[in-house]
């Protein structure tokens, strides 16, 4: 399975991130989390998701950062 992507349904990712269905689903009308649709489902590279994480997280560091300096 290395040699290819893994693929998440929904279900498969609220369980993975701990969040819930309906969440996952907002992540996805707002457009804030990497997905591509086949029919009427969505799915989820393990590898985007995995980059999505690490990009989100360098964002909140960078602002806590921030607001250490200026209030500081």
């Amino acid at each position: 399975m290395e040699k290819y992507n893994q693929v998440l349904n929904i279900k498969e990712l609220s369980g993975l991130l701990h969040i819930s269905i309906s969440t996952v689903r907002k992540l996805i009308y707002e457009g804030d989390i990497p997905y591509f649709k086949i029919g009427n489902r969505y799915y989820f590279e393990r590898k985007s998701i995995e980059e999505w994480i690490l990009a989100k997280q360098n964002l909140i560091v960078e602002g806590e950062e921030y607001a250490y300096r200026r209030y500081n």
